[in-house]
């Protein structure tokens, strides 16, 4: 028995010149590698994002671990070509009003604005979901860039989340920031 294919994901603007959010190419392997094999890249992700990234590991990743991690998973891609992903994961069951948002990008863009971006449309995406009244994402306690990316596109910071999450086997604290729909 086969599994189902799931819908394929539409491709996003982001309002700047070249840069999209699309689905996850095969092709896209040699370019998540390079980008997301960064440990700079990988400090501020979960330590579900691998270390060292290896080229099986994105060839893994863009053949059906995008959709084995679930949630909707996007490229974030430059001229179409991939140099980061996002995704947006719906709360289940008495979580079902949450979404969380997560975003990663090759660090020769970082400071272009671009996260922010990707942070506005994935929070769009959450909230076309009738159900969502929350949309939130958990950030290492050192990381003030991506703060910074929520904290502009409306998100409050609702709290630390005191050593609560290992990243390299230590513990750490990680900051929640969180939109409600229909609050400003």
């Amino acid at each position: 028995m086969s599994l189902p294919i799931p819908p394929a994901l539409p491709t996003l603007q982001l309002g700047l010149p070249g840069w999209a959010l699309r689905a996850w190419r095969e092709a896209d392997a040699h370019a998540l590698a390079e980008h997301a094999n960064n440990p700079a890249v990988w400090r501020t992700m979960s330590d579900r994002f691998p270390h060292p990234y290896t080229l099986e590991i994105a060839s893994h990743w863009v053949q059906h671990g995008h959709v084995d991690f679930g949630g909707d998973n996007w490229a974030i891609a430059l001229d179409d070509l991939a140099v980061g992903g996002c995704g947006v994961h719906l709360g289940q069951n008495m979580f079902a009003c949450n979404a969380e948002i997560g975003y990663w990008l090759a660090q020769v863009h970082w400071g272009r604005g671009v996260t922010t971006q990707v942070a506005r449309v994935l929070t769009e995406q959450a909230f076309a979901h009738p159900q969502v009244t929350r949309v939130f994402a958990p950030v290492h306690a050192g990381n003030a860039a991506s703060m910074r990316v929520l904290l502009k596109n409306g998100f409050v910071c609702e709290g630390t989340q005191r050593l609560s999450a290992i990243k390299a086997g230590q513990v750490i604290d990680r900051v929640i920031h969180a939109k409600h729909r229909g609050l400003a």
